[in-house]
């Protein structure tokens, strides 16, 4: 692992998403049951190490939109129901409720778009004819 405080400034770009997926990827490593392993003892403590600074990082990064302030709530529930941080039990219920509350105020949180009109499709369409057998298709001549 690089030893750099923020690894997402290496790109130049430092955001609360980049940050998120960081958070996701190294809470999902450490999931693993592979890692509970005594000989992956030095890799696990590097991960949370990374781990404690990327969520240290979530306070110096302004929210751009509403998912991000998000991510920046579920960071701070996951921390208090993990214990890692200490806390009076209500304060992951308030963030619940927090979360709650933004998405119920700002619609596009909620992944749902407010509806609107097709520009590109408004022209119609005539139904195409209907193919013609070929017995119909030429008038029968009288016999001669």
């Amino acid at each position: 692992m690089a030893e750099s405080r923020n690894p997402t400034n290496l790109d130049g770009s430092s955001s609360v998403s980049a940050l998120g997926l960081r958070w996701a990827a190294l809470r999902g490593m450490l999931a693993s049951p592979l890692i509970e392993a005594d000989e992956q003892r030095s890799l696990r403590e590097e991960l949370l190490r990374e781990l404690q600074s990327i969520e240290h990082d979530f306070a110096t990064l302004p929210a751009r939109n509403p998912v991000e302030i998000g991510a920046k709530i579920d960071v701070v529930k996951t921390a208090l129901r993990n214990g890692a941080v200490e806390g009076p039990a209500w304060l992951a219920d308030l963030l619940d409720s927090v979360q709650a509350d933004l998405r119920a105020g700002v619609p596009r949180f909620s992944g749902h778009r407010p509806e609107r009109p097709p520009v590109n499709l408004t022209r119609t369409f005539q139904p195409r004819p209907e193919p013609v057998p070929a017995s119909a298709a030429e008038p029968e001549q009288p016999a001669a």
